[in-house]
């Protein structure tokens, strides 16, 4: 299979994704009572639609230097696609029941898949990456863990408080996010 072709179809399907998960949106009538409700579930569907921007513009960043793609990167990629998909599930169960533990454990747990599957795509697809030195390569994959890790102290921590749940929701993208633009500033001038 062509790289372009993967490219395509994992971009279709984030843009469908993006699309389902903003269809699940069920906001309350809007009312001065409810307006922080409203509100807080507008934040929650943001900050989904920034975790998988962030995911997707990582995947770019890397995936357009592969040269050869192999079988097993086809099926870490659709499982990556479909771990990716569930997340408009835990979005609308976070914005409908946000002072519930058990949908910060459902949203954390979707978040720990996708960074589990992604991580061992990078894994995988980075052997084909050469333009990246080897350190850059240890130094994203060991970022990439650190992420599963995260993600993962997520669930233990709803038990305690959905608020520390929360912040490590927040802070993922937040971590992602300066690298994601020093990559992608970085291969612009490759």
């Amino acid at each position: 299979m062509k790289r372009e072709k993967l490219d395509a179809f994992t971009d279709a399907v984030v843009a469908i994704i993006i699309t389902l998960m903003v269809l699940e949106i069920k906001l309350p009538q809007v009312t001065a009572a409810n307006l922080w409700e409203v509100l807080r579930h507008i934040g929650i569907y943001a900050l989904s639609f920034v975790v998988i921007g962030i995911t997707w513009l990582n995947y770019n960043s890397f995936f357009k230097y592969i040269d050869k793609i192999t079988t097993r990167i086809i099926w870490l990629n659709l499982a990556f696609l479909f771990m990716l998909s569930l997340i408009p599930l835990p979005t609308q169960a976070l914005g409908e029941a946000f002072f519930v533990k058990e949908s910060h454990i459902f949203y954390g747990i979707i978040l720990t898949s996708v960074a589990i599957v992604y991580s061992l795509m990078y894994k995988s697809a980075s052997h084909y990456l050469n333009h990246l030195s080897k350190a850059d390569i240890k130094a994203i994959n060991r970022k990439n863990w650190i992420a599963v890790v995260l993600y993962a102290s997520s669930i233990p921590l709803s038990f305690i408080s959905i608020y520390l749940s929360t912040l490590i929701f927040i802070m993922m993208p937040a971590i992602y996010f300066i690298p994601s633009m020093k990559l992608v500033d970085e291969h612009r001038n490759v």
